[in-house]
């Protein structure tokens, strides 16, 4: 976003229109005083802007419709959605055709059991009316859409190794079997940078994505936590 910075010119004249040597320079000063208390003002608002963008930009929010048929539900079935994600700014297809085979069946495994299991147990901790899994004869269906996976720390193409793994999904809502969505989640985003609390111990073992799954594990956690705080907030 670019800002346009107005500089303001003052001059002054005498009687005869010509402007005095002194009264020159003390525009010059007025001029480059005035100049710089905007820079100033202009590179504040800036920081703040970009605060606020920061903050909003990963603040959940519906976007659509509402919560309120959760309420009085008991059970809701959760589905994971790996279809449109990035692994480091690329499609998932590019990239486990570049990482190689190995590679990629560690991710497909981890992708099917682990990261789903880490998202449910610490959303599952933070739901107190609701119990979330899989429940495909329950009423109502959360569709946990992957975005992006990327390795922070490292803007290299590749997400194997050690650094902070950054995970970003949105959820959609719908009639368990259905396609209309009911409500909308945007901005869920979770990352490693806290610890190994919610790392999912299994998978540490998983095949040459070891690192990458066990710290990308850790960032579902956190988004499972978030995204039960949330519904609870919603719901209560």
């Amino acid at each position: 976003m670019r800002t346009k910075t107005k500089t303001v010119v003052v001059a002054v004249a005498n009687h005869g229109g010509a402007m005095e040597p002194e009264t020159i320079k003390n525009g010059a000063r007025l001029k480059s005083l005035i100049t710089s208390r905007g820079n100033l003002i202009t590179k504040a608002l800036l920081i703040l802007v970009f605060v606020i963008a920061t903050l909003d930009c990963f603040s959940q929010k519906i976007t659509e419709g509402s919560l309120d048929f959760l309420i009085g539900q008991q059970k809701l079935h959760v589905v994971f959605d790996f279809e449109d994600v990035k692994l480091q700014h690329k499609t998932e297809k590019a990239y486990l055709e570049m990482a190689g085979e190995a590679w990629a069946e560690g991710w497909e495994t981890a992708k099917s059991s682990t990261f789903m299991a880490g998202f449910l147990e610490h959303l599952n901790k933070n739901v107190q009316t609701l119990q979330c899994g899989d429940y495909p004869d329950t009423q109502y269906q959360a569709n946990v859409r992957i975005l992006t996976v990327i390795r922070g720390d490292f803007p290299g193409p590749y997400l194997e190794g050690p650094g902070t793994r950054f995970v970003t999904c949105e959820v959609v809502f719908t009639k368990t079997g259905d396609s209309k969505p009911l409500a909308k989640i945007t901005k869920l985003k979770g990352d490693s940078k806290k610890g190994n609390a919610f790392a999912p111990t299994a998978v540490r073992v998983i095949g040459t994505a070891g690192s990458n799954t066990y710290l990308t594990g850790i960032a579902f956690g956190y988004i499972g936590q978030d995204f039960g705080k949330f519904i609870t907030k919603k719901i209560k």
